[in-house]
């Protein structure tokens, strides 16, 4: 492996705000219909998809297919948002013949469906009455034909395994919308963080957070707030009344179209004490290195051994502490390991590094690709640090000293 160079990034003004959502291409709330360009590319996405169900129907020998599990239903349908209080069993389903697809819903949800997420998209509907239930109109879509599916139903072939494979490479929509989330998850964390006040607690600083994300059209699915070095005792810290003294590691995950996307940012009230600015400077490297590693037939276990070369004698132990990663994308946090074995990364898949060193993190989620990975979660207003490794540079987020 070829040895980091690192560069101070150039100066900047951290005082100043970022620039109104609109000028990054992010829309405060969304339209109230999408754009023709978009709808159409969004159409061409989810026919490719049919075609992709058409070939496993062939495979299997079956006449139709059955999708039941929300990722499954987010990525036939390229994100469609499900809402309110509903029950596993009142889920809406996805059934296709391979030609032909159609959405199953309950009444209370078609209108809603239809007109905010499914328009123009080329689905018909089979319905069913909240009183009488799912199950009933799921055995008439059923009977007397030979459908598989993705949850284990009597006599149903199962798809859930073919299709894993398929769901985690993202489309070039898929991509688009995945750039366009991770900017508004790293707009919300740094501008919380930028506005974070000594001795406010935790579950305020989430409350921020969390509020940002959502005035922004997505959802807030996970916050860790970890104030100084609690983050060393509990890596998966989530948040508590504990109140910021010196340091500050803010991170969130957030929903949209049926994508996930993960962000991270340190915050140091004057200068950091020296054990936490040696363990962040040692979490920006593995970060890099990581990224760097995004590429085609990697796996995790080759990540979290190269990034053990940098940890010295004194954090040679880190490694066993937190995983270096999961699939993203698609999912909240998908472990890339079965039966003991890794899975190789895939061309268009989401990643989610997460290199922690003792109270520290640097936390953000990339596409795979050829030449190492696309952050999707940038740095945009924030101090950072330019490494340079595999000849590509990376932009890592380095830490935003506040004032005293």
């Amino acid at each position: 492996m070829e040895p980091l160079e690192s560069e101070q990034a150039e100066e900047i003004d951290l005082g100043q705000s970022l620039p109104p959502p609109e000028a990054n291409g992010v829309h405060s709330a969304p339209p109230s219909a999408p754009p023709p360009v978009a709808l159409a590319a969004r159409r061409a996405d989810i026919d490719v998809k049919q075609a992709q169900v058409s070939w496993l129907l062939e495979q299997l020998e079956c006449e139709a297919a059955l999708f039941l599990a929300p990722p499954h239903i987010a990525w036939f349908t390229a994100g469609m948002n499900v809402r309110g209080l509903i029950a596993d069993s009142e889920r809406p389903a996805i059934y296709t013949n391979g030609r032909q697809r159609w959405l199953i819903c309950s009444n209370i949800d078609t209108q809603r469906l239809f007109d905010e997420e499914l328009d123009q998209l080329g689905f018909q509907l089979k319905e069913w009455a909240w009183e009488s239930g799912r199950a009933e109109l799921l055995l008439n879509v059923t009977t007397g034909r030979k459908v598989c599916g993705d949850r284990p139903l009597p006599n149903m072939p199962q798809t859930s395994e073919r299709l894993r494979p398929i769901l985690r490479i993202l489309s070039a929509f898929e991509q688009d919308e995945y750039r366009a989330l991770g900017r508004v998850v790293a707009h919300a964390v740094e501008a919380t963080a930028r506005n974070l006040t000594k001795n406010s607690t935790e579950e305020e600083v989430a409350g921020q957070l969390g509020h940002r994300i959502l005035h922004r059209g997505a959802e807030p699915l996970a916050i860790s707030i970890s104030a100084d070095s609690r983050g060393a005792k509990f890596r998966r810290s989530g948040f508590t009344s504990a109140p910021i003294q010196q340091t500050c590691v803010l991170q969130a995950t957030a929903l949209r179209g049926g994508l996930f996307a993960t962000a991270s940012r340190t915050v140091a009230f004057g200068n950091p004490p020296e054990e936490f600015r040696k363990s962040h400077d040692l979490a920006l490297r593995l970060a890099a290195i990581y990224r760097s590693l995004s590429r085609p037939e990697e796996t995790m276990t080759t990540a979290r051994r190269a990034g053990q070369t940098v940890l010295g004698p004194e954090f040679e132990f880190e490694h066993r502490f937190a995983q270096p990663g999961y699939g993203a994308g698609r999912f909240l946090a998908e472990e890339l390991r079965r039966g003991g074995q890794d899975e190789r990364f895939a061309l268009g898949q989401a990643l989610v590094w997460q290199p922690r060193v003792g109270p520290a993190a640097v936390v953000d989620s990339a596409i795979v690709t050829n030449d190492g990975g696309e952050c999707v979660t940038p740095p945009t207003d924030w101090p950072f640090k330019r490494v340079l490794i595999r000849g590509k540079t990376q932009d890592i987020p380095d830490i935003f000293v506040a004032p005293e």
